[in-house]
């Protein structure tokens, strides 16, 4: 019996570990940390992430705003929009993340983890902005601004 006890123990505290990932900037002065599972992934192809980053198209990943933190440094925040803000580091300009207010939900730049690969996108948003010559070779749904994703709270 007490085998069996230790058995039943050991795979409630499977079935109920949190998944971590972590990531951070180019020079390593911020790093954050986000205990969930994400909630979608993606292509962001909006002019603003475009400017923000110089990049064609931006992948990025939701994930619960409750579960992220910042394990070092304090980024810079600039308000895109009046309801968005991007935060970045000060110091060597990666672009980290994007907060919309009244959000429950936080939006990661994919590539600033650790293991973007874990992180495939889903689906493209603001195709309409898409830059010409910019392809992707894939068939992943493909929207108009935000399609059929709405940040969660932002109503």
């Amino acid at each position: 019996m007490g085998i069996l006890k230790l058995r039943l123990a050991q795979l409630q505290t499977e079935s109920y570990a949190m998944s971590t990932y972590e990531g951070g900037c180019l020079c390593g002065k911020l790093r954050f940390r986000v205990a969930a599972e994400a909630i979608d992934t993606g292509y962001c192809h909006c002019r603003m992430c475009q400017r923000n980053t110089g990049a064609p198209v931006v992948a990025w990943t939701t994930f619960p705003a409750a579960s992220f933190s910042w394990m070092a440094g304090s980024p810079a925040t600039y308000l895109s929009s009046p309801k968005v803000r991007r935060q970045f580091c000060a110091e060597c300009g990666s672009y980290l993340v994007f907060r919309q207010e009244g959000s429950t939900e936080v939006s990661v730049n994919t590539a600033s983890l650790d293991d973007p690969a874990s992180f495939p996108p889903r689906i493209h948003i603001f195709t309409e902005s898409r830059i010409p010559w910019f392809r992707t070779d894939d068939d992943l749904p493909r929207h108009v601004g935000y399609g059929p994703l709405r940040p969660a709270g932002a109503d």
